[in-house]
């Protein structure tokens, strides 16, 4: 199940590369090994904001350990900023339409350029933890991410969140131009008996509706900045994580 779900990645990755966008994805390979077992691939120079917060607890923000490790107003320090944005940007579109759940600090990694990178992706489509959909904004995007964009709980304007609207847009409408590959790629494996389509037909049927393939373009950029005003900050996030801290110590 892992293996189908890298491919959903490796497929929607190149569209925004097919369209001169600088979204960035680090999709992942995945050998299998038999019917029930694989070889995931791993990926270097990375740790999870869980762990970078269990390292260094004298520094209160992700935006702080920013500073810290590329020096704030620097030009290493801008371009984290803007890794950061680019990758941010990509996954929010992915974990919107693909509907990626469980996305607590144990499973958000950071590199070394700044990127943000998503792994395991367990829950998706229509299933979820404890199957509630507790997870309910389109995307996380709490007040340490906007943080890092220069920006906060609000979603006050700044140079780096107002990139990444733009990219959010012209994102999801160059992914709206691939939806049907896309869609089909789904439908390939709904017959699998994998628990992320419990929902049956109606897993299809959303995941087109995700697309909104019936408005305009126009009527696209009010969805998406839509999307990100729902994610700000939301309450049902922000809860998660407090639940995974509770129950299992993930910062």
């Amino acid at each position: 199940m892992t293996a189908d779900r890298s491919i959903l990645l490796y497929n929607l990755s190149p569209t925004s590369t097919e369209a001169g966008l600088p979204l960035w994805l680090r999709p992942y390979e995945v050998l299998v090994t038999s019917s029930y077992t694989a070889l995931i691939e791993t990926i270097p120079d990375t740790a999870s904001i869980h762990s970078i917060k269990s390292r260094f607890p004298d520094i209160t923000s992700l935006h702080d350990f920013y500073v810290a490790k590329y020096q704030e107003n620097s030009p290493t320090f801008k371009l984290a900023q803007r890794n950061f944005v680019e990758s941010m940007a990509g996954y929010s579109l992915v974990c919107y339409l693909l509907q990626i759940k469980d996305r607590h600090n144990g499973n958000l990694l950071l590199d070394e350029e700044g990127h943000i990178i998503h792994i395991d992706f367990g829950f998706m489509l229509s299933n979820s933890p404890g199957g509630v959909n507790f997870e309910s904004a389109p995307f996380k995007l709490t007040r340490e991410l906007l943080e890092i964009m220069d920006s906060d709980a609000e979603g006050v304007p700044s140079e780096f969140f107002d990139y990444f609207k733009v990219l959010c847009i012209q994102g999801f409408l160059t992914c709206r131009k691939h939806a049907e590959r896309i869609i089909l790629l789904v439908e390939m494996l709904q017959d699998s008996g994998y628990p992320c389509f419990k929902g049956g037909p109606r897993t299809i049927q959303n995941l087109r509706k995700r697309f909104h393939l019936s408005l305009t373009e126009e009527q696209c950029v009010s969805l998406v900045l839509s999307l990100i005003s729902s994610s700000l900050d939301a309450w049902r996030t922000r809860q998660y994580d407090y639940y995974q801290r509770v129950l299992n110590g993930i910062l």
